[in-house]
């Protein structure tokens, strides 16, 4: 019945990456750095996940696999560019 933000965008991803979330009743945020491919598989039950991250999957860059399992809750995947 919580949610949270993950932030990755200042990490710095040089090989590919598993992130495993979990929504049961809340919500995850997770926040991509640019320069990665995101690929998703997701369990919904009465959830969801979004992806608004803008894929041309490009095989010279790292890829973040998220894992999503989601129960009356939802994983929300973004690409946003830091700016100071």
């Amino acid at each position: 019945f919580g949610g949270v933000d993950i932030d990755l965008t200042q990490a710095a991803v040089n090989h590919d990456q598993i992130i495993n979330a979990s929504a049961i009743f809340g919500g995850i945020d997770i926040r991509v750095p640019s320069g990665v491919n995101v690929k998703i598989k997701s369990t919904p039950i009465f959830g969801g996940v979004s992806n608004k991250v803008k894929n041309n999957i490009n095989e010279s860059l790292p890829t973040i696999y998220i894992n999503a399992f989601c129960l009356f809750g939802g994983v929300d995947v973004k690409w946003h560019l830091y700016k100071k």
